[in-house]
């Protein structure tokens, strides 16, 4: 399965131009010698890699250069043994929200180094997501915001956007909201399709966009060239953003099988197919889910004092329940889920990982890895849908998302082989984004 480097030294740039580094640590390039390197593009991995890693442009080091040059080399560099680690890229999570000032530390801490940032303000987000680039513990944010809804719909209860109508009541209303977004710098709009009613039944079901709305909303996004990501569990909803021209479905389909007309069109178009599973598990049995996450001591270890009793509490499953009665349907429709998944891969559609965890920010991922896997994903696919194909649908897959010379050094040092055991991804010696160490196992980061 695996196969010798076919060069002597990886090169990785960390294109500090673009993205700021983080920190005030003074930059040093760093060698790291003999690791195997899971590059991201699901490509079979490379034993005994050297990953060079150095702000500005890349340096091309041959394999005689390794042989002729390295004590030289040695001297100008700091030099880390890698032997009997694993490397993969930093993890691009495709569905965030942020519901604490802790949570992008937290993703950080679980290889998290990017991720789309669901928000409801346009400018705020902005500014957070700006923020973030030179936030050594916290992940690049891209935003799709506003997140669009009817007026007493899903998420209408949220904060609302201070400069634009996140409501439209008409057409007209509708385009004219989506160009102001762009004009405040939005690069991605989210739209809420979803009465809730496959998790909130018997509660009343909420209102939905009206379909001319709900038409303007895309088709003026796309118009302006701006991505659109749409919540619509429900095949028909699904069906409806696609035609419409979503470039992204967030969440998978749980009521029933997509449509090959659907199917067809999202791989004509390049629609993304974000299935956030360990949402629909939450859903389904939070009491289970918290006990299945928690049964790991690596992510027992990791939460706050307090966190673990406050997510094991009788009333914390029992407020879920309670909002979300509906839990026997999510529950009998889980293999759908899985099903929709496999025909969506079999279809050739991209599939990005996405976790939309609030629970467990940045350890969603790899409760997320473990549902791809047990639906069928071998585990380099798995985690090529959490890197590459992740940043390709935040339109990032030029510069992070696999270890690739010319890419952002973000990346994750493992203990343990990931493609032997996807919860290996879990085994995490250290986090490095933008070639500086955000994270690490065994030491202080302000030691670096």
């Amino acid at each position: 399965m695996k196969r010798a480097a076919a060069i002597g030294l990886l090169l990785i740039a960390s294109a500090a131009a673009a993205s700021p580094p983080a920190g005030p640590v003074r930059s040093r390039a760093m060698l790291i010698t003999g690791a195997t390197l899971i590059d991201g593009t699901g490509a079979a991995p490379i034993e005994g890699a050297f990953l060079f890693v150095r702000d500005g442009p890349f340096t091309e080091i041959s394999t005689i250069a390794r042989k002729r040059g390295m004590l030289s080399l040695a001297r100008d560099v700091r030099v880390i043994d890698g032997t009997g680690k694993w490397i993969i890229p930093g993890f691009v999570d495709a569905h965030v929200h942020i519901d604490a000032r802790s949570d992008p530390a937290r993703m950080i801490r679980w290889g998290v180094t990017a991720a789309r940032l669901m928000a409801e303000d346009v400018s705020r987000a902005r500014a957070f997501a700006l923020r973030s680039l030179s936030k050594r513990r916290s992940p690049d944010f891209f935003p799709a915001a506003p997140i669009f809804t009817a007026p007493g719909g899903w998420w209408s209860s949220q904060s609302r956007d201070r400069h634009l109508d996140r409501f439209p009541a008409t057409a007209g209303a509708a385009r004219a909201a989506v160009r102001k977004a762009r004009d405040l710098g939005a690069a991605e709009i989210k739209v809420m399709n979803d009465d809730m009613s496959w998790c909130r039944d018997p509660l009343p079901r909420l209102p939905k966009i009206d379909d001319g709305v709900f038409g303007a909303l895309v088709g003026a996004a796309r118009e302006l060239n701006l991505r659109v990501s749409v919540h619509a569990p429900r095949r028909a909803d699904a069906a409806r953003a696609v035609a419409a021209g979503a470039t992204a479905l967030a969440h998978g389909v749980i009521d029933e099988p997509i449509d090959d007309e659907t199917l067809a069109r999202m791989k004509k178009d390049g629609v993304f197919y974000i299935p956030t599973l360990d949402i629909f598990d939450f859903l389904a049995d939070p009491q289970a889910f918290v006990g299945r996450a928690l049964s790991d001591s690596r992510i027992l270890a990791s939460l706050p004092r307090g966190e673990p009793a406050r997510l094991r509490s009788p009333s914390y499953a029992a407020g879920y329940r309670e909002r979300y009665p509906n839990a026997a349907y999510v529950a009998s429709h889980r293999e759908m889920l899985d099903e929709n998944l496999r025909r969506v891969r079999d279809a050739g559609i991209p599939v990005a990982l996405g976790t939309d965890m609030w629970a467990f920010p940045g350890a969603g991922v790899h409760l997320e890895l473990e549902d791809f896997v047990r639906a069928g994903y071998r585990p380099v696919d798995a985690i090529r849908a959490a890197t590459l194909v992740a940043a390709r649908s935040i339109g990032e897959d030029s510069r992070r998302g696999s270890i690739e010379a010319g890419k952002l050094a973000d990346f994750i040092v493992l203990e343990n082989d990931p493609l032997a055991d996807i919860r290996n991804t879990r085994s995490i010696e250290s986090v490095y984004k933008h070639g500086k160490r955000a994270y690490s196992r065994y030491r202080p980061v302000e030691e670096e």
